[in-house]
């Protein structure tokens, strides 16, 4: 192991964490494979039978055979739980039954087909979201999955087999696992399979061997997940180098990286590497160290340029900062186990070979031993390059070398006190500790004013011979020149420090930016939050104004931004043209160069969410940093629209869900509820008709009665339905008069009783008069809901009482019942619309308490239900407003 080799203390840190996971959460093992019918339950249970043979607490959770009896011979010894069983529509489907798993908890459980979606009514939608739920409980899944069923791959296998996959397992499910064995089997044998039967059975497996099965897909799904197996082991080795320190390359997989800079030719590297890398099948990475060095704006240009045509052709695309190019081209070929690099031919200089060791290709080579290293021509050159000075920046704000002027001059004027005590050449050290400490407060072009100043002040003032500039001891002149170079030096050494802190603080000031929009987008729950998120964020870190458009519905770009903002026709065009051509545009780039703004697409996964504009407030480039940081914020807005319209379009789809199950519920319910008392007046009706039975009467009286009592229940369901359907569309109003309502409740129990024969209706009052305005008719069928509700729950012979009170500016009306009660949890839930308390008898819509809050609502009024403190039972409570009466009904009533 190489000792010099410093891996990124970040991703130490994410296999740190994925190591301290490992340890109390369960571990996936996948049993992959290219297609059916390779092998992979066979497998999965080879495993689980040794592990049963070494005491392993294993079970299965489901496992599908197929039919297939070698693979059902292997479930013999093994402890099989029984499956979930799910209602669905007219049939009853198996599931998993993943409670059971939980409540056994067992050392590994088997779970087959991965992909697999649940049947509606199962916990989770998916399969996979069970197997993550028993791995978050700590227990190991075997598991199995082909190729097509894995997101990234999937539009891929529909190009080569021309079918559509629908059951797909995210990504970052694989990603989780601790171990992929791969379950292979030649094109030629799998065929040989499938017409034996052992895959499909039938016509299904002609037809399979036709279509999916064609040899040539076979072999282009094999080669697919061969490739996708190489990978998984090779990023696994990569992070096990990191947290092993292992210095590579090891050639496992070829990876190429090429070194990219703001030259010119840095295009012709990028080109000529990405047709290495296509020859060979292998990824590869376009590099750019940013050493601080600052660059023209034409410079910054060529840069963002030339990674631009990275990123267009495929590269990954890192941007590190450090001072030492050659260290950094070293680790970042060690940390993502590079094997090729590709450079340009440098251009020799003799100072190169003096102070650096030779060029950076000499000290590439030296230090890159295990790496090959391909230089590639460049073009001729006409002229020699010449060595090009970069004088440093000077520039300060005239005050701060007004500051420094007159701190060398309090400094002198110290020196001046000192100097007979401690002499002038200490005095000389005086200063230049005054020069260091002012380091850490000034930049460079000050700190070289006053170093300069500095020894002129001290040659002048304290140096004999004194008040000129003329030294005559040689030790004197070796003094002040040393004074002067250390001074010199040490200010380019703290501005150079002061530099990278800056530079610190500027990267955290945008990965801080870039937390805090990842926050918000986290808890926005619309597009409007999330764009105002974004424009916020960035613009607190740009020197620029954002404007966000979103996308409609019908995939088309809206005209203004999400806070109504002016656009100007100018700038709506190179939205469109960026919204369609799904390119960056605009402001610095190569499309549309003039315009004043910088447009960017907002891309999902699947789809585009509108475009960024971003209206930098001064016309320098942005930085290299800056420019991934508005990438970056592009890329998550993106996902984050994208998300919060996959979220709306499943709630309306769950809605949509909800919406059919009711409506399904009301008509089953109302078509009983109609069907009932229909189905006892016709039986009336058609005994009526036999001239024996009608010439009884006593035998007519009851048969008449059946046809009332019929005809009161029919014409109860139908006005509910009636008045549910004015409340929803608002028609209905309250009329209110002024009425007494002792008066009126008294009347309406007795015009209750023959509605609840068998009960004792009781009306009690502590009022002799209440005035109130109400609706009477509505008022009348709430209370009329409410009565019939406490009968229907209530056993026969049992009490039935209305009391009113009257409190200050309230009016209580309860009913009290003396039946069961209601279940805590259910009292909120009894006035929502066709909800019924479950374990209820038959019988009914759901809308009686529905219409009752409904109405006394429209009298400003409110209702609620509780249990009775006295006894069993249940108490409705009515409370509504009570106002002044008119003077004139209040004599009237005297």
């Amino acid at each position: 192991m190489n000792d010099d080799y410093r891996p990124d203390p970040d991703r130490i840190l994410d296999g740190i964490k994925k190591a301290e996971e490992s340890t109390y959460r369960g571990h996936l093992r996948i049993f992959f494979g290219m297609c059916p019918g390779v092998g992979k339950t066979y497998a999965m249970l080879e495993a689980a039978q040794e592990q049963f043979r070494q005491r392993v607490d294993i079970v299965v959770g489901v496992v599908e055979t197929h039919g297939r009896k070698e693979t059902e011979g292997l479930l013999l010894g093994l402890e099989v739980l029984p499956r979930k069983k799910i209602k669905y529509k007219d049939s009853v489907l198996e599931e998993m039954d993943i409670d059971a798993i939980l409540k056994r908890k067992p050392e590994i459980v088997l779970v087959d087909e991965l992909a697999h979606t649940n049947a509606p009514g199962s916990r989770h939608q998916k399969r996979y979201q069970d197997v993550l739920e028993l791995l978050d409980a700590g227990i190991h899944v075997y598991t199995t999955v082909n190729v097509q069923h894995i997101e990234s791959r999937a539009d891929l296998v529909q190009q080569i087999t021309g079918v559509r996959v629908f059951e797909r397992v995210p990504d970052s499910v694989v990603d989780q696992a601790q171990q992929i064995e791969l379950v292979d089997i030649s094109a030629q044998n799998l065929r040989k399979r499938l017409k034996e039967g052992k895959v499909y059975h039938g016509d299904r497996a002609a037809k399979a061997g036709e279509n999916f099965f064609k040899e040539t897909h076979l072999l282009a799904l094999r080669e697919l997940a061969l490739r996708y197996t190489a990978e998984k082991v090779d990023q696994d080795l990569q992070d096990q180098m990191v947290v092993q320190r292992v210095s590579g390359p090891w050639n496992t997989q070829e990876r190429l990286l090429v070194a990219v800079g703001y030259s010119p030719y840095s295009a012709r590297l990028i080109r000529a590497t990405r047709r290495m890398a296509y020859s060979l099948e292998a990824p590869w990475l376009a590099l750019y160290v940013d050493t601080g060095e600052q660059i023209s704006a034409d410079d910054q240009a060529m840069l963002n340029k030339n990674l631009a045509l990275a990123r267009e052709l495929g590269a990954e695309v890192v941007a590190v900062r450090d001072a030492n190019i050659v260290e950094a081209i070293h680790r970042i070929a060690n940390e993502r186990n590079v094997t090729q690099i590709i450079m340009g031919r440098p251009v020799g200089r003799w100072w190169d070979f003096i102070f650096r060791r030779g060029s950076l290709l000499d000290q590439l080579v030296q230090r890159a031993s295990l790496v090959d290293i391909h230089i590639i021509r460049q073009e001729e050159q006409k002229t020699k390059k010449k060595f090009r000075w970069a004088p440093p920046a000077l520039y300060a704000p005239g005050t701060s070398y007004w500051n420094a002027f007159w701190f060398v001059g309090g400094i002198s004027f110290i020196s001046e006190l000192l100097n007979p005590y401690l002499g002038y050449r200490a005095v000389g050290f005086i200063f230049l500790l005054a020069i260091l400490l002012m380091g850490f407060v000034s930049t460079l072009g000050p700190i070289l004013f006053a170093a300069s100043l500095s020894v002129l002040v001290w040659n002048f003032l304290f140096i004999p011979p004194l008040f000129t500039f003329h030294i005559t001891a040689a030790e004197d002149v070796m003094m002040c020149f040393a004074y002067l170079f250390v001074a010199i030096m040490g200010g380019f050494l703290t501005a150079k420090i002061r530099r990278r802190d800056r530079d610190l603080l500027q990267r955290d000031q945008y990965n801080r930016a870039l937390l805090e929009l990842v926050q918000d987008m986290s808890t926005a729950v619309t597009p409007t939050e999330v764009a105002y998120s974004a424009a916020e964020n960035l613009e607190k870190v740009l020197n620029g104004k954002i404007k966000i458009l979103f996308s409609t519905q019908e995939g088309k770009l809206e005209r203004r931004p999400y806070n109504s903002a002016k656009l100007d026709e100018k700038d709506l065009a190179l939205a469109l043209w960026s919204f369609d051509n799904r390119k960056k545009a605009g402001w610095k780039t190569e499309t549309l160069t003039e315009s004043r703004c910088l447009c960017l697409p907002l891309k999902g996964k699947n789809s585009l969410e509108g475009v960024m504009l971003f209206y930098p407030r001064v016309q320098n480039p942005l930085s290299l940093e800056q420019d991934n940081l508005i990438e970056t914020v592009a890329l998550q807005l993106g996902a984050s629209l994208e998300r919060l319209k996959l979220q709306s379009t499943l709630q309306d789809v769950k809605l949509l869900e909800t919406s059919e199950k009711l409506h399904q519920a009301l008509l089953n319910s109302v078509s009983h509820e109609l069907r009932t008392p229909l189905t006892a007046i016709i039986g009336s009706a058609s005994a009526l008709q036999d001239s024996k039975l009608s010439a009884e009467n006593r035998v007519r009286e009851d048969l008449v009665d059946s046809v009332i009592q019929s005809s009161r229940r029919l014409d109860q369901v139908v006005e509910n339905l009636l008045d549910m359907s004015r409340l929803n569309s608002g028609v209905l109003t309250p009329k209110k008069v002024w009425v007494d309502f002792v008066d009126f409740c008294s009347e309406l129990t007795q015009r209750m009783k023959p509605s609840v024969v068998g009960y004792h209706l009781q009306f009690q009052s502590s009022e002799e008069q209440c005035l109130l305005q109400i609706d009477e008719k509505l008022m009348e069928h709430a209370i009329s809901n409410l009565i019939l509700n406490a009968a229907k729950y209530s056993k026969a012979d049992s009490n039935i009482v209305l009391k009113l009170q009257h409190e200050g500016r309230k009016v209580t009306l309860s009913v009290l019942d003396e039946g069961s009660g209601i279940p805590v949890e259910q009292l909120e839930k009894i006035f929502e619309a066709f909800h019924r308390v479950p374990g209820t008898a038959a019988g009914g819509v759901g809308l009686g308490l529905a219409i009752v809050k409904a109405f006394v609502e429209a009298h400003a009024g409110q209702v609620y239900a509780e249990n009775r403190g006295d006894r069993s039972g249940a108490e409705f409570v009515i409370q509504l407003p009570y106002e002044n009466p008119p003077a004139i009904l209040t004599s009237e009533g005297r």
